[in-house]
C-alpha cells in the first residue's frame, strides 16, 4: 500500500494540495466545520434515543437530521481525502491515523446495529448503540486532532 500512498502524494493533485495557498487551509477549515455539524446532528439523534432530549419523538428527530448527518459525513470524507493527499505516506504510517480509521469502521458498524435495533423495536439496544455512537464519534474526532502530534 505504501506505493499507492506515495503515488497519491506525488501526483499532480497531491502536489497541488501541498503547494496551494488556499486549498489545504480551506479543506482543513471545511473539514473541522463538517465534523462539528456531523457531531451536532449525531449527538441530537443519539441523545434523543437515550431519552435525554425530551419533546420530539426520537424517530422524528432521526428522520429530520439523518440527511444532514450524511451530508456532513460526505464533506468530511471529501475534505479528509484532500488533506490526506498532501501527506499520504506520513499520515498512512501514523498509528493514530490507523486507530482513527478503525474507530470510524466501528462507529459505522454501530450505525448498522442501531438501524437494526430501531427496525426491530429494540429500545434498550438502540439506547446502548446511541451511547456507543457518542463515544465512538468523539473518539474519532479526538484521534483526528491527535494525528498532528504523533
Amino acid at each position: 500500500m505504501e506505493a499507492v500512498w506515495a503515488a497519491l502524494e506525488g501526483s499532480g493533485f497531491g502536489a497541488y494540495v501541498r503547494n496551494s495557498v488556499f486549498l489545504y487551509p480551506a479543506a482543513n477549515i471545511l473539514h473541522v466545520l463538517a465534523v462539528i455539524g456531523f457531531f451536532a446532528t449525531v449527538a441530537a439523534m443519539d441523545l434523543s434515543l437515550m431519552n435525554v432530549l425530551r419533546g420530539a419523538e426520537p424517530r422524528q428527530v432521526i428522520a429530520r437530521l439523518r440527511g444532514w448527518a450524511i451530508a456532513c459525513f460526505v464533506v468530511i470524507a471529501a475534505t479528509g481525502t484532500v488533506l490526506f493527499a498532501a501527506e499520504a505516506t506520513a499520515i498512512a504510517a501514523n498509528p493514530v491515523f490507523r486507530l482513527k480509521l478503525l474507530a470510524i469502521l466501528l462507529a459505522l458498524a454501530n450505525v448498522a446495529v442501531n438501524e437494526w435495533a430501531l427496525r426491530r423495536g429494540e429500545g434498550a439496544a438502540a439506547r446502548r448503540t446511541a451511547f456507543a455512537s457518542l463515544l465512538l464519534w468523539l473518539t474519532v474526532a479526538g484521534l483526528g486532532r491527535a494525528i498532528a502530534y504523533v
